[in-house]
């Protein structure tokens, strides 16, 4: 069925274009990924948890294409987007479901990659001088809130993986620069910083299963059948082309698929406005 109405003007085409075309934005409405995120994580419940759904079905395998590209952007320690880049950004935020762990998880080189640049020990110093200027009208990111969304994104898809070392034969080097960074910015203004070194010291050193177990039940809690009005967030089966958006059983899967069928792994440029407002 139709997806919930997205704050502020925003619809799946403007979110995805943000995020892929750094750094040209939507003409219908010019406003940097960061900022609609930002309006995004001020939507709660159900709501929310739809949101994050059918922006995963949809963009997904090309966040995940597109982090692993040759852009020079990704490529140029002097930009913001080499650290913590816009796809990096949204793929951060659809973290809220497991399953978009689970398929970052299947792509380990992104991770890898992150993990390998929090390594460089002039990770900070490179990070604060990039540029994330972002036009007059909106405030960029500071330096703090990608650090602290870097760290977030490492700990919560080592929740997916067994091994760390699978994510990154050094991960184990991180454990002396995530104390140094808890204790570095326990004060800092981004609590994020300091709470996620100190949970990804634990993760690699070997976190306690009942711990892990907890902590991706609270994830799961986010899931619900597609299906606009269900509700249903218990034996749940995902669909077989995204792995991401999930159903209460085939009645509704087979009512929902006049919708999801425009959005189900289709990427940016598949689906018109027309299909992203519709209630």
């Amino acid at each position: 069925m139709a997806p919930p109405t997205f704050p502020q003007g925003m619809n799946l085409h403007t979110i995805g274009y943000a995020a892929l075309k750094y750094p040209d934005l939507a003409e219908e409405l010019p406003v940097p990924l960061v900022n609609q995120i930002g309006a995004l994580q001020r939507v709660g419940g159900e709501h929310q948890d739809h949101m994050i759904a059918q922006l995963g079905s949809r963009y997904l395998t090309a966040l995940l294409e597109y982090q692993a590209s040759d852009n020079a952007l990704l490529h140029d320690p002097t930009s913001s987007q080499y650290y913590f880049s816009t796809a990096l950004c949204l793929l951060n935020f659809l973290t809220g479901s497991p399953d978009v762990c689970i398929g970052i998880a299947k792509h380990p080189a992104v991770v890898h990659d992150v993990v390998e640049k929090l390594l460089d020990p002039n990770v900070e110093a490179t990070m604060r001088a990039c540029d994330r200027s972002s036009g007059p009208q909106f405030p960029p990111a500071t330096f703090e809130d990608d650090f602290g969304s870097l760290l977030q994104f490492v700990s919560t898809i080592l929740l997916y993986v067994d091994q760390p070392e699978t994510l990154h034969p050094r991960i184990r080097e991180l454990i002396p620069k995530c104390r140094i960074w808890t204790r570095t910015y326990k004060n800092s203004r981004v609590r994020t910083i300091s709470n996620a070194a100190s949970r990804l010291v634990m993760q690699i050193q070997g976190m306690d299963p009942a711990m892990k177990a907890q902590l991706k039940t609270l994830q799961a809690a986010s899931l619900l059948c597609g299906f606009s009005g269900c509700g249903k967030r218990s034996d749940l089966t995902a669909c077989g082309g995204c792995r991401i958006q999930r159903y209460c059983g085939r009645e509704h899967q087979k009512k929902d698929w006049k919708f999801h069928k425009h959005l189900c792994n289709k990427g940016l440029e598949e689906v018109g406005d027309e299909d992203n407002n519709v209630e």
